[in-house]
């Protein structure tokens, strides 16, 4: 009698290119919580800024609430990564966008924004890309549209090193002063609340992204 056939249902996944992002965010969230999770962070956070963006905030508040001595190496990588990654998209902008275009740019939706980001970066310069880099307008949309807008290299560097140092230094502050707290706060939680807690962040983030857009 042949033995009935106990392996579980398979499950429709999805495939190409939306299962390798899937599966890449995955690998990122995992290896930002381990024992390389500096240099996972760097890289994550080099890749939200060039390929395609991610949370990196949340595995990057993760390892900082780990402890006081966590923060600021996690704060630096995740500052270089994207400076680093910034700084590529603008330079391939500025010496070949017919080539990276359909990397970035894959819809009429995605190239109405960048046409509109380009239009607020050549009106305020510098500036405007300094403040499109605290807010979570994705960064290689803001580095290619200032690429496009003609900003100046020596500018854009500038630009985006103080604006991403500040953004991911002034996290690790604030997680420095009272992460302690935070991390007491989220152990005194019930499971529901625990839960609760990361579906209003969740949504949060969400709204926070699609008013960028």
């Amino acid at each position: 009698m042949s033995k009935p056939d106990t392996r579980p249902a398979s499950r429709s996944r999805p495939s190409g290119w939306s299962r390798t992002v899937r599966l890449i965010r995955l690998r990122l969230i995992r290896a930002a919580r381990g024992k390389w999770a500096v240099p996972a962070l760097f890289v994550g956070s080099f890749i939200d800024s060039t390929i395609f963006p991610w949370p990196v905030a949340l595995p990057l508040a993760a390892q900082m609430l780990r402890g006081r001595r966590f923060v600021f190496p996690a704060a630096a990588a995740a500052a270089l990564g994207s400076i680093l990654g910034g700084l590529l998209v603008y330079t391939l902008a500025r010496l070949a966008f017919d080539a990276i275009a359909p990397m970035i740019v894959d819809d009429s939706g995605a190239a109405a924004t960048l046409s509109d980001a380009r239009a607020r970066i050549e009106t305020g310069g510098a500036l405007a890309v300094f403040a499109a880099m605290l807010t979570p307008v994705p960064v290689q949309l803001t580095s290619l549209a200032a690429g496009l807008a003609g900003v100046g290299g020596v500018w854009f560097a500038l630009a985006i090193t103080l604006g991403r140092g500040l953004r991911y230094f002034a996290m690790g502050l604030v997680l420095y002063a009272v992460g302690d707290r935070i991390v007491a706060g989220w152990l005194w939680l019930p499971r529901w609340g625990r839960w609760l807690l990361i579906a209003l962040f969740a949504a949060l983030f969400a709204g926070l992204i699609a008013a960028s857009f």
